[in-house]
């Protein structure tokens, strides 16, 4: 073997070897690089071996070089599939602020503690509006003991868009504030990409993080309360039926967190960073999945919430039944209305999830013909659509067809048109009503063919 072929080892060793180790200095050395580094390593003790014995085999030269290709090939694609993501970058003229704030509710006691001596507390996140474009990004994941271990570690590398803690954004007129309830057993940062792009509008978004709900409540002083809310409802008639029972309790925890948030924001809104700039008279409310069903039972019992969104969730409580006056929106996943062959026992997984799926057409056909409203369905999507946990696998995050970062700019288009129509009285020509002459009521935006979109006026009374 000539000293061109040892070149050409020694090259490509470095070329594997360097940028990982480059990785490792910035602290961000993650799983998926480890074929890459592993092979990189054999390359490199071979390079030597090779040229200190002077081995002039060209099938073992051939066998190194296939070896550091196939490592970099390897991590080159699980880098592909479990990637550290960027979120959109937000298209409003503010940078963007964000910071946590730590509340105690002394009405009430904590339901997941063992000694049931504590009262309840909830951990909150404020997105907002500043003029500040420089400073340490915020993590996605907040605290260490969330970063997951093994497949998904390397969200713990991912950052937001967001700065830590500036000041906020002076501005002529208060800014509206927008209130985010997570999913079942979901965190307050798991619609990152729509509390951002909402504050980077001048919005105010505080996110809720509900403990007994998600499965790990970390709290500044490095308490941790455990929840164990089960998913299951399709296994069985008696796990369709507590999951019934369980929504209802969690429906009413939830709402009360939302109330004394509500109840806390003057004293919020005079925090150092925010200088009493949020406008108390306008205030709205969004959730994914049951925190759409929060959500919309919230606006149900008050009144100072002024508009809610409701996305891809079943509605329980009174708003099953009755709804709530304020604007409503519902943002759904692409699944047909199931028919009553789909309906019929015996009753099977797939038949339950039917039934859930029939109740989801049915409450928001009661909204609508009750209060009116908004309904908007987008194509190609699944039910995680509506959050960000399509960004963290590109194989299987319960995404739909629709790309992650199409799906999320409908979303916040029509989320942003929403809140600025009943927030701040803006016009919104999304959601610009449809025709009386229009039989199926559906207007498909040419911005965004994918969304089909209904709008159902208010009832004469």
């Amino acid at each position: 073997m000539n000293r061109s072929k040892y070149l050409y080892l020694l090259v490509l060793t470095v070329a594997i070897i360097a940028p990982i180790a480059i990785e490792f200095v910035r602290g961000n050395y993650r799983w998926q690089l480890l074929p890459a580094l592993s092979c990189g390593l054999v390359l490199a003790i071979s390079t030597l071996v090779l040229f200190k014995f002077k081995i002039k085999l060209p099938l073992l030269f051939s066998i190194a070089i296939g070896l550091g290709l196939i490592g970099s090939i390897a991590s080159a694609l699980l880098s592909y599939l479990f990637p550290v993501f960027t979120f959109p970058t937000p298209t409003g003229k503010y940078s963007v602020g964000t910071t946590s704030i730590y509340l105690v509710d002394r009405s009430r006691r904590e339901l997941c503690d063992p000694a049931n001596t504590s009262n309840r507390s909830l951990v909150i996140q404020v997105w907002y509006p500043t003029t500040d474009t420089s400073g340490i990004k915020a993590p996605y994941l907040a605290d260490p003991l969330l970063i997951p271990s093994g497949t998904f570690s390397h969200l713990g590398l991912v950052k937001t868009n967001a700065l830590l803690a500036p000041p906020i954004a002076t501005a002529a007129t208060p800014y509206p504030v927008i209130i985010y309830t997570p999913s079942w057993g979901g965190y307050r940062t798991d619609n990152t990409f729509q509390t951002q792009e909402l504050a980077s509008h001048g919005f105010v978004v505080i996110g809720l993080e509900h403990p007994c709900s998600v499965p790990m409540a970390i709290y500044p002083n490095g308490k941790v309360i455990y929840g164990n809310l089960s998913s299951d409802y399709t296994s069985s008639d008696a796990a369709f039926t507590k999951l019934l029972q369980v929504g209802e309790a969690q429906l009413i925890l939830r709402t009360q967190d939302i109330q004394f948030v509500l109840d806390r924001l003057p004293e919020i809104a005079k925090h150092k960073l925010f200088k009493n700039n949020f406008n108390l008279t306008q205030i709205g409310i969004f959730g994914h999945s049951f925190g759409g069903a929060a959500a919309a039972q919230a606006c149900a019992i008050d009144s100072r919430l002024k508009a809610g969104i409701n996305m891809d969730g079943l509605l329980f409580g009174s708003a099953a039944q009755h709804g709530a006056t304020q604007p409503f929106l519902f943002m759904n996943s692409d699944y047909p209305r199931p028919t009553a062959a789909d309906l019929r026992p015996p009753h099977h997984p797939h038949q339950r999830s039917q039934q859930t799926d029939a109740w989801g057409y049915e409450q928001r056909d009661r909204w609508f013909r009750q209060h009116g409203g908004y309904n908007l369905t987008l194509t190609g999507s699944a039910h995680m659509n509506f959050s960000d946990y399509p960004l963290r696998s590109r194989l299987n995050q319960d995404g739909g067809k629709i790309s992650p970062q199409r799906a999320m700019a409908i979303v916040n288009a029509y989320t942003l048109a929403f809140f600025g129509q009943e927030l701040r009285g803006q016009p919104a020509p999304l959601l610009a009503r449809v025709t009386p002459e229009s039989s199926d009521r559906q207007s498909t935006s040419s911005l965004f063919p994918e969304a089909i979109f209904e709008n159902y006026p208010q009832p004469a009374p």
